[in-house]
């Protein structure tokens, strides 16, 4: 069982997948980095204006994406926090290769505190699904490149 499932019920989820078709494993350790590398200009450009916004109102900004990991283990890792208007937590997660094929997930979750939680992930949500959807694309394409495999 994945350990992102142990921080369900929530008010919204969201889930990305992929199949990889490899003789060779992405260790979940390698997916993280890669989505994080070299973040894109215009995502920090984003995370800048929201942090902006959101300093004002008491919410927590500024933090590493490595310093928000609360647990992991050889398949998956839960990144996330707590604040008083939402909680949310995204895990990665790559299963064990069987027969050259590897799933890989990375799923959301947010739940919210307050009525000002609601509010804000209403206008982020887009945003968000942009970001971590195209991050996540990335870092597999970044993998195969790295392993020279081809992309099914």
């Amino acid at each position: 069982m994945q350990l992102i499932t142990k921080y369900l019920p929530a008010d919204y989820t969201d889930s990305f997948q992929k199949t990889i078709s490899s003789e060779s494993s992405i260790q979940v350790n390698d997916l993280f980095k890669l989505m994080f590398i070299e973040y894109p200009k215009w995502g920090l450009w984003l995370l800048k204006v929201r942090d902006l916004i959101v300093k004002p109102l008491g919410l927590k900004t500024n933090k590493t994406f490595i310093d928000l990991i609360i647990e992991e283990n050889n398949e998956e890792i839960i990144w996330g926090t707590e604040d008083k208007h939402l909680t949310f937590y995204i895990s990665i997660y790559c299963s064990k290769n069987y027969n050259k094929r590897q799933s890989v997930s990375l799923t959301t979750i947010v739940k919210y505190n307050n009525l000002l939680g609601k509010i804000y992930f209403y206008i982020i949500w887009i945003f968000h699904r942009i970001v971590v959807k195209y991050l996540f694309k990335r870092a597999i394409r970044r993998w195969y490149k790295q392993r020279r495999v081809l992309i099914k």
